[in-house]
């Protein structure tokens, strides 16, 4: 009787983190696409101006690469 409770509950954990595993992937997917791409696309806008102005190259640089930390925070593939 008892190892059948003990496989019950290791049946049910194993359930529940693999739910809370897909669960963290499309909240992991939903603030990127609702969050950082909106920032992302901002800074990319705002670099792309800066780089109009001859001064302020060096600042349109730095939005360009915050807006691709903003889209690969953990550096995956290099550009």
């Amino acid at each position: 009787m008892t190892a059948i409770l003990i496989l019950v509950i290791l049946i049910l954990l194993l359930v529940l983190s693999f739910s809370f595993k897909v669960i963290g992937t499309l909240l992991k997917f939903i603030l990127k696409l609702v969050i950082c791409l909106p920032c992302a696309l901002i800074m990319g806008v705002l670099g792309l101006v800066f780089c109009c102005t001859l001064l302020l190259i060096p600042v349109g640089i730095g939005c360009f690469k915050i807006a691709m930390n903003i889209l690969n925070p953990l550096k995956i593939c290099p550009i």
